[in-house]
């Protein structure tokens, strides 16, 4: 990246939450944060000051399949990124005293979700879609699991799961070829501790319920989301269902938000997102209103999918969303962040890296026709599932339609 002054460097562990046994909930975003903790050569304290008196930022994140650290500085502090980022996945000391506070505050943590419903909502919508499977279960794992995380545990849980051909290391800035092998031999040691094996794990998909849930809570607004099928993450079904995500629900300029925002004046926001695993899919659409619309409102939504599937796109919303998606795309591609992230996930789930030029042929190639069928595979099903969250009464709710 010739133009870029930053750059970015993450860790990419190939797995997340669905790689953990029944004993082991919320072991991988509880190890996130405790690798942000004192490690052999750093304090917490020191590992953050070093990157923010350089204008740099620290940073994790755990999902179900994978789980991130990376830091991003200004690109003559690349070594000090790589140094840090080093010492913090090689070098933990998990000291007793340091799991007793992380303890609190990954139970804070779920607390804030708790009082959060639009946080809750979404976890409360993965349980209820895909059951008793491990896609359902919470990341962060429950207040059991995680106040008895010992250091023996946790220190197993880590030398089960983090060596070198468990991960990827990306890199995004200003580099050449050999600077980027120089420091990643330097920081990241090869060598596999002897027996080794990274083999990230693939579970059947799991079956998705299309059931109706509430969760009621004396609060303003009532929380919705909608759930309908997904598919796994392969490269051209990505390609084509973020298209249709654009025209549905990606922005302004989308049917629900110009149908059900603008027109009826229902909701603040209103939007759809695909989530793509190895093995399954999901597409939702998330928004809040008042609990006196909300039958409306998930039934006029009902309506758009309704004649989505009858009618279709059109040609025009087709090239408009591919006009989004190319702008979008070279926009982030100016980003070393979006790169060094677009880098590790491409690597983790495809093994190849698909540059900008070969992912914007792919978009431009969509067809109107694979477009429509996109949709009707998505919404061609009995009813779709609802999860909400607010103060309404159980017969009220089981009033609220779900099927098209």
């Amino acid at each position: 990246m010739k133009h870029a002054a930053s750059m970015g460097v993450g860790l990419f562990v190939k797995e997340g939450s669905l790689a953990e046994t029944k004993q082991e909930l919320g072991y991988f975003h509880f190890l996130e944060h405790m690798l942000f903790k004192d490690s052999e050569n750093r304090t917490s304290k020191q590992i953050a000051t070093e990157i923010e008196r350089v204008g740099g930022i620290l940073n994790g994140s755990t999902s179900r399949e994978y789980t991130q650290y990376y830091v991003i500085s200004i690109k003559d502090k690349a070594e000090l990124a790589f140094d840090i980022l080093s010492d913090m996945i090689y070098r933990p000391l998990f000291r007793e005293e340091d799991i007793k506070v992380e303890k609190g505050v990954v139970i804070e943590e779920m607390r804030s979700y708790e009082d959060a419903p639009d946080d809750f909502v979404y976890d409360y919508y993965f349980r209820n879609i895909f059951g008793t499977s491990p896609y359902g279960r919470d990341i962060i794992g429950t207040k059991d699991s995680v106040t008895g995380v010992t250091r023996k545990s946790i220190r197993k849980f880590y030398e089960k799961h983090y060596f070198p051909s468990n991960m990827v290391l990306s890199v995004s800035g200003n580099f050449k070829w050999d600077e980027v092998l120089r420091l990643a031999r330097k920081y990241f040691p090869f060598e596999n501790p002897k027996g080794k094996v990274s083999n990230p794990i693939v579970l059947p998909s799991p079956k998705k319920h299309y059931t109706k849930h509430l969760s009621r809570r004396k609060i303003e607004q009532f929380n919705i989301m909608l759930g309908a099928n997904g598919t796994p993450r392969n490269f051209k079904d990505v390609t084509v269902t973020q298209l249709m995500s654009t025209i549905l629900g990606g922005g302004m300029a989308s049917r629900l938000f110009q149908n059900i925002r603008e027109k009826e004046g229902l909701c603040y926001s209103i939007y759809s997102f695909p989530s793509f695993y190895r093995s399954t899919g999901l597409f939702s659409i998330s928004c809040a209103t008042s609990k006196e619309k909300a039958n409306q409102c998930v039934g006029l939504i009902l309506k758009e999918l309704d004649t989505l599937v009858k009618n279709g796109f059109t040609e025009r919303e087709l090239e408009d969303a591919k006009s989004n998606q190319l702008g979008g795309m070279a926009i982030g591609y100016e980003l070393p962040e979006n790169r060094m992230n677009n880098i590790g996930l491409q690597e983790i789930y495809f093994g190849k890296y698909y540059s900008l030029e070969e992912r914007m042929k792919a978009l431009k190639s969509v067809s109107l026709d694979e477009l429509n069928e996109r949709a009707r595979l998505t919404f061609s099903i009995p009813k779709l599932h609802l999860s909400c969250v607010g103060d309404m009464s159980e017969s009220a709710f089981q009033k609220i339609p779900t099927s098209l």
